[in-house]
């Protein structure tokens, strides 16, 4: 729910303003494999017109979002 109210809130808001970057920290925890997958699929359709950074230390979440094949760019960064 909240990850949903935080998307919806910055649709509304880049109807009118400028983007601003989406920040969100492990956000995907408690997902299991299948709502992980397609939450990447709409953080990356989200990436086409906004920036996003997720932060996880999960290696298949990053093996995921590496996999993610559409129109937004994906870089990863491992530290």
């Amino acid at each position: 729910l909240y990850l949903s109210l935080r998307l919806a809130t910055l649709e509304w808001r880049l109807e009118n303003s400028e983007p601003m970057p989406f920040i969100v920290d492990d956000i995907l925890i408690n997902f299991d494999d299948d709502r992980s997958k397609a939450t990447l699929a709409v953080l990356g359709d989200l990436s086409v017109k906004n920036q996003v950074i997720l932060f996880t230390h999960h290696r298949q979440i990053v093996e995921e979002a590496s996999s993610i094949k559409g129109k937004g760019t994906i870089q990863i960064h491992e530290l």
